[in-house]
């Protein structure tokens, strides 16, 4: 067994898989840092609509550019270790998450969560999650250790609809939930850690674990980006969200080697 399946399954689900080199990360920062300057944020510090259709529209700018594709070639070889070396699909928009510090989670981020209590295919899923700039330990991605192994049936949920976020909204658009749902027993989540991501790595994890909750607590905004991949094998095309909401292009595509 290689050093990165013991990693797999024995911490977690969780791998640290590192960037060929600093080229795309660089990138994304340049155009997040040009986007979310001081200058622009005055105009909408504490403004929701106009903040998160900024977001949207940044966002826009990295999918056009296709940032899933050039980040998947960059750490390939691992992503092709961790599922088994079989052929996989990617998710055809990334979701640029920015997280303004000292606001309320529901408003800026999602709770806590695995991927299959928001559509079908995602209990196969494998999430990639890169930090971008001003992800420290007090705003980072938390998890649940070892919760990838909690069958579905025994995880108690609660349904709710946002006050906040309207299907269809830029804060739809950029991964914020129109009909969030709230783990109400079956996962301690008071044993939650954070993910603490090497400098140059993406972190990519089964997307049965618990993760989320990642409220703001540092001074500035905390930007990633996120985005799934599935084993050709594992995409149940008959049960698939046929078209990404965000994009209008199909879900899952074939990787393009940039």
């Amino acid at each position: 067994m290689n050093h990165f399946n013991k990693i797999v399954l024995d911490s977690s689900s969780i791998h640290f898989a590192k960037h060929s080199n600093l080229k795309t990360l660089n990138e994304i920062r340049a155009i997040v840092t040009n986007q979310f300057s001081d200058s622009k944020l005055t105009s909408f510090p504490k403004d929701k609509e106009s903040y998160h259709n900024h977001l949207r529209e940044v966002q826009d700018e990295l999918n056009k550019k296709e940032y899933v594709h050039k980040i998947v070639t960059q750490i390939f070889d691992d992503l092709n270790q961790y599922v088994d070396y079989e052929e996989f699909l990617i998710q055809s928009n990334l979701y640029l998450r920015a997280t303004r510090p000292q606001i309320n989670i529901t408003e800026e981020a999602i709770g806590w969560h695995r991927e299959s209590f928001y559509g079908p295919n995602m209990e196969d899923s494998i999430n990639v999650w890169t930090p971008i700039l001003n992800v420290t330990e007090f705003n980072t991605l938390r998890y649940i250790p070892d919760s990838q192994t909690i069958p579905d049936d025994k995880i108690k949920l609660k349904s709710q609809v946002s006050d906040l976020t309207k299907k269809g909204s830029d804060r739809n658009k950029v991964g914020l939930l129109y009909a969030p749902k709230e783990i109400v027993s079956g996962v301690d989540l008071n044993k939650s850690e954070p993910m603490l991501v090497p400098e140059g790595c993406s972190s990519v994890f089964s997307g049965n674990l618990i993760h989320g909750a990642a409220t703001n607590y540092d001074e500035k905004i905390r930007f990633s980006v996120d985005f799934r991949i599935i084993a050709k094998k594992d995409y149940k095309i008959e049960a698939a969200k046929t078209f990404h909401a965000a994009s209008g292009k199909p879900y899952f595509v074939e990787l393009n080697k940039c």
